[in-house]
């Protein structure tokens, strides 16, 4: 895979010498999967991070490792995405030999993501007090459903579930009440965003003298923490009780005559009033209910019947530019494929085209954050199974290539 820096125009451009990453010179250590840690990795890979996976061998094939590898397609298209920039270490975590293999590891490391599940990481052994008294500058990260203590701490968690307990179900609720999932695992990558802010909360930390610690992050937590400012402001001062609507009551996607479109009638003062006159309807900006933000979220409804008749008369093209003039918050509803090829979308350079080997062009969206001076990269494809063990058990911990064959022969790496 050709380096890929993404600079601050937002394109992503060949670099024969590409600028370090802002986390150049960090090392990572992740015993992730699915997910939740290693979405999480990925983003401190993409800023420079050097990032290595270890995954299980000893499984009759790669799923047995990491749940998003297949049999068919060790690289598949969720793997790739996630695991680019990364190395892979194969390694019995069942053995003690693998054991003593991590520790070595962890004691070049900076940081360790671990999603094993709730006390799972000490039973096998390398739980934060062992990890810690080999390297007392580690930042370890262990990421659980529902966290170390609690009477749900020992359930297994997937998204929908964490989306069920946090009440994410209910704020998307239709018409009739009947609970909605969120069609994305949200939870799992706001976890991932959550982790990776930490973590580099945590080597500042280090750097400004609080030395190495260990970060509990449950899913749940990460869910009710981001759900809360808007969808629970009916439930946030105790002393004064409000009755505000939701904001499925307010947002709402308008047909067109040829489509949908997405209006934001609720905004400013000067929003409301621009969508009122382009619209021709200077009697809404005069109907007393709507006079001010809080009455046209109190009357959500009746904004929402009134502004629907009228954005019929338009083709969703001349409903967006109609507000664009007016400089109103409006965009066309996209489809995935029309996201790709959104003129703005492109102009950004979001997505980028890379190459994985044995499979091929493809498609991945460039890190978020853009850096004046420490830009972020493409620098490797995501890593076959193992394909680096050999590499970084010599680099990190001095095996030899007889050690590291006699490993092998015995079952201990792939």
């Amino acid at each position: 895979m050709t380096e890929t820096s993404v600079g601050p125009a937002g394109q992503a451009v060949n670099a024969a010498s590409p600028t370090d990453g802002a986390l150049t010179g960090v090392r990572v250590i992740d015993l992730s999967t699915v997910v939740s840690g290693p979405f999480a990795t990925a983003i401190l890979a993409d800023q420079g991070a050097d990032v290595i996976m270890v995954e299980q061998t000893g499984a009759a094939t790669p799923v047995g490792s990491h749940p998003v590898r297949t049999a068919e397609t060790p690289v598949t298209a969720l793997f790739a995405s996630q695991n680019r920039n990364k190395r892979s270490v194969a390694v019995d975590l069942q053995s003690e030999d693998g054991k003593d293999l991590v520790k070595a590891l962890v004691a070049e490391a900076d940081v360790l993501v671990e999603n094993f599940g709730s006390g799972e990481a000490d039973r096998l052994g390398l739980g934060w007090e062992v990890l810690s008294a080999i390297n007392p500058d580690l930042v370890m990260c262990s990421i659980t459903g529902f966290g170390s203590d609690g009477p749900h701490a020992h359930r297994p968690a997937t998204d929908a579930v964490v989306q069920a307990v946090a009440g994410y179900m209910m704020v998307q609720a239709d018409e009739q009440g009947a609970p909605r999932l969120v069609n994305t695992i949200i939870c799992d990558k706001l976890t991932s965003v959550n982790v990776a802010q930490s973590v580099c909360a945590a080597l500042v930390a280090r750097a400004n003298g609080a030395g190495g610690q260990h970060l509990d992050l449950a899913m749940i937590d990460a869910a009710i923490h981001f759900l809360w400012p808007e969808s629970m402001w009916n439930y946030t001062y105790l002393e004064h009780q409000t009755d505000m609507p939701d904001l499925s009551a307010i947002y709402t996607l308008y047909r067109s005559k040829d489509g949908w479109a997405m209006v934001y009638p609720v905004a400013t003062e000067a929003h409301w009033s621009g969508m009122c006159k382009a619209l021709g309807r200077p009697d809404l900006a005069a109907d007393p209910r709507f006079a001010d933000l809080q009455g046209r979220v109190l009357y959500g409804d009746e904004v929402n019947e009134e502004l629907q008749a009228e954005m019929l008369n338009y083709t969703t093209t001349e409903l967006v530019e109609l507000m664009d003039r007016a400089d109103v918050p409006a965009a066309p509803v996209n489809t995935r494929e029309a996201m790709m090829q959104d003129s703005h979308v492109q102009q950004r350079g979001m997505v980028v085209e890379t190459i994985q080997p044995s499979l091929g062009p493809l498609r991945q969206a460039r890190p978020a954050a853009l850096f004046s001076r420490t830009p972020s990269s493409l620098r490797r494809p995501a890593p076959a199974f193992g394909e680096h063990t050999a590499d970084v058990l010599a680099e990190l911990t001095g095996r030899t290539e007889q050690e590291i064959a006699e490993l092998r022969a015995l079952g201990v790496i792939s």
